[in-house]
């Protein structure tokens, strides 16, 4: 890659992950304004593991029965491919249940995985309380 493709290509990622956190933090704000949620939060983050580094997001609804609702996404790169992994998990007490996956998203090219991502990101966020 040249300099000017590798430019466009790492404004393109950061502009989607700008976009994926407008995404999280939107979808918080809207949860704040359900009257069966007493509280939601959002992060995104990189975190590195020993086997690589993951982006890690999810929007957090403590409702008022005191159930907990997480829509989650977790990104994953490996030397031929990105994946893409989002689910909604319901916590209760101390027991934590993926209710919903949605299928895993992969792309071997950068630009199939800023589509995959923004996709990913829109059809977990689509889901309500209700489909938790």
């Amino acid at each position: 890659m040249n300099g000017d493709t590798s430019d466009i290509a790492v404004k393109r990622l950061l502009e989607t992950l700008a976009e994926t956190n407008r995404l999280l933090r939107d979808h918080a704000v809207k949860l704040r304004r359900s009257p069966a949620v007493t509280k939601a939060r959002t992060s995104l983050e990189v975190v590195s593991y020993r086997n690589g580094p993951v982006l890690e997001g999810y929007v957090e609804a403590e409702l008022t029965d005191g159930e907990v609702v997480c829509w989650c996404l977790d990104v994953r790169w490996t030397p031929d491919s990105w994946s893409v992994e989002t689910t909604v998990d319901r916590k209760t007490g101390d027991r934590q249940k993926t209710v919903k996956e949605l299928p895993t998203e992969t792309a071997t090219d950068i630009d199939g995985f800023l589509e995959v991502l923004e996709r990913a990101v829109r059809a977990l966020l689509a889901l309500s309380i209700a489909d938790a």
